[in-house]
């Protein structure tokens, strides 16, 4: 009777344990299938992700190229608006220098008619030092008139002045005068001058500027410095260069010869 109750105690351990091991295989079951599960699901999520990812890259590559399309385009477009650009300043250059070209030869042709209508001192009423009337047909009385602008303060011109009087004297049939046009003086009659042009011999035509504004200008406008001389022909238009400074009778008789060889040739 013991030997049963104890043989039943047994079983009744034995399923127990049977029972609790049964229970405990099941919940590894079960854990295992949710592991597998999320395993799966982990899985896919990676893939869909991993797709996605993909699916952005090749968007972001697209974008990318369309963007680098662009901007290729942006810059040929820039490339050829600057090349455009650069022609039609050229262009413009071109065209501009040529119209400068052609009003500076329009310029310069007026020039040539200018200095072919010369007009030195134009129309002009004044007076001599001794107080005679005298105007521009002062330089029809020569083939070459040699004008010698000075002052009464000028050391250099008065120095020059006793051998400009003996080239007055010199040439004076040879179609040739002299006339001194004093810088200073507006007055005929002036000492100082008069004093001047007696101690020199310089005993040729010399002429006072009227305080004329226009007179004034147009004579002196001639002489940056004192002493200054041009040649003049019969009709008033200037004959060779503007000569600033004195010089000696030497080298103005070579300047005198050229001139009167320039007249006559005309």
């Amino acid at each position: 009777m013991r030997k049963r109750r104890q043989y039943w105690m047994a079983m009744a351990v034995t399923a127990v344990v049977a029972a609790g091991v049964l229970a405990g295989c099941g919940d590894k079951e079960d854990k295992g299938g949710k592991v597998e599960t999320q395993t799966e699901e982990s899985a896919k999520s990676q893939k869909e992700e991993s797709v996605a990812s993909g699916s952005a890259a090749e968007e972001s590559a697209e974008t990318k190229e369309v963007q680098e399309g662009k901007d290729d385009s942006q810059g040929e477009g820039q490339k050829a608006d600057v090349e455009s650009g650069s022609q039609d300043g050229q262009q413009a250059d071109v065209e501009s220098g040529s119209q400068d070209g052609q009003q500076a030869e329009g310029q310069d042709e007026g020039a040539g008619d200018a200095v072919e209508k010369n007009d030195v001192f134009g129309e002009f009423q004044t007076k001599t030092l001794d107080g005679e009337d005298v105007d521009q047909e002062l330089f029809g009385k020569s083939d070459l008139t040699m004008v010698n602008i000075w002052g009464t303060f000028c050391g250099p011109c008065i120095r020059e002045m006793p051998d400009l009087g003996e080239l007055s004297r010199e040439y004076a049939d040879k179609g040739f005068q002299m006339v001194g046009i004093i810088s200073d003086v507006s007055k005929p009659g002036d000492e100082t001058a008069l004093e001047i042009v007696e101690s020199t011999e310089a005993d040729y035509t010399h002429l006072v500027i009227p305080k004329d504004a226009n007179m004034q200008y147009r004579i002196l406008k001639n002489a940056q410095v004192v002493p200054t001389t041009i040649f003049l022909d019969k009709d008033g238009n200037q004959i060779g260069d503007t000569y600033p400074g004195a010089r000696s009778k030497k080298q103005w008789t070579a300047i005198i010869d050229e001139m009167l060889g320039k007249v006559s040739n005309e």
